[in-house]
């Protein structure tokens, strides 16, 4: 779920209208508002929250590995895979106990080449308990020119969908391993740099697409993938990052590009149109990835910025805010 990076406490929530209304709180985090983790200039720019074993997943733009992060905010080091340059997207499918990651090369990964930068598209898959790769997809064969796999989405049945912002295509793998590209539209891209970018499964037969350079939200048919609608919003988000669908309704947005907050959109028809219901501004800079744990939403504040700013110092601490 990289963002827009190469260009460019805890404010008050306004609840402005939310209808957003969690029963109880079953959280295992409950008491928390944020977590902050330290891991030698890792750059983690994805998580995802595993309740089955009670702990996040992060990735690293810098290292491309996968370590973990406890409720206490310890980090641990759990894949080391020579084939992963950066790790973006990140997502933990606890129901078949894997662990999937999007790979690519942004250029400031300690493995970067030539070859790689811009050009990388894969994702591999892992036993989510002993970090073994079960699979390895290069997507980027699929077709020419650049690539950059950035967010995945999972459905039902286990098939796996993957956006490109440079292609910018969007990918399917399905639950028997078989790669292909799934969506294309000339909506898909603007210019050359992030087009698309979050994406979230909607059991509705759907997928919620996002477009970071101009904000736009589009609703794409699992049936007809030709189908791409675009969502009517009060005002384009513009750099709509990472996204985590909470229920049919309720839409969480990481939003950077100089905004640095948290967006809940809200439909009451279906994805033809949705309203923004609230907004939280970010604890740190570079709000990335949304993720659920239990009733609530934390929110990975990944501060990617200062790893593309060369004026800037490079840090080891991100922050996990609960929106």
């Amino acid at each position: 779920m990289i963002s827009r990076i190469l260009l460019a406490t805890v404010a008050a929530v306004a609840l402005l209208t939310s209808s957003t209304a969690f029963a109880g709180n079953t959280s295992p985090l409950s008491g928390k508002s944020e977590i902050r983790f330290t891991a030698d200039k890792n750059y983690a720019e994805s998580m995802s929250w595993s309740a089955r074993q009670n702990r996040f997943f992060v990735g690293s733009v810098t290292h491309g590995t996968i370590g973990t992060v406890s409720p206490d905010g310890a980090y641990k080091p759990f894949v080391t895979d020579e084939t992963l340059v950066s790790t973006v997207g990140i997502l933990v499918d606890d129901a078949r106990n894997t662990l999937w990651a999007a790979n690519s090369d942004p250029g400031a990964g300690t493995r970067t080449t030539p070859a790689t930068q811009g050009k990388l598209a894969g994702v591999a898959k892992y036993d989510a308990t002993t970090g073994q790769r079960l699979a390895y997809y290069d997507l980027g064969a699929l077709s020419g020119g650049p690539h950059f796999a950035n967010d995945l989405a999972l459905d039902e049945q286990g098939n796996a969908f993957v956006t490109d912002s440079f292609a910018p295509v969007i990918y399917k793998i399905d639950a028997a391993g078989k790669a292909i590209i799934f969506a294309q539209s000339p909506l898909f891209k603007d210019a050359d740099g992030f087009n698309i970018n979050g994406i979230a499964y909607h059991e509705g037969g759907y997928l919620l697409v996002g477009k970071y350079n101009s904000g736009e939200l589009f609703k794409v048919s699992i049936a007809d993938p030709t189908d791409v609608q675009k969502v009517k919003l009060p005002e384009p988000i513009k750099g709509a990052d990472g996204f985590h669908l909470f229920d049919g309704k309720h839409l969480f947005v990481a939003v950077n590009l100089g905004a640095d907050k948290t967006v809940e959109l809200v439909s009451g028809d279906n994805w033809k149109t949705a309203t923004i219901a609230r907004d939280v501004k970010s604890t740190a800079s570079m709000p990335t990835a949304p993720t659920r744990v239990g009733d609530d939403v934390w929110v990975l504040n990944s501060r990617l910025d200062t790893l593309f700013d060369p004026k800037a110092d490079k840090v080891s601490d991100a922050v996990l805010q609960k929106f």
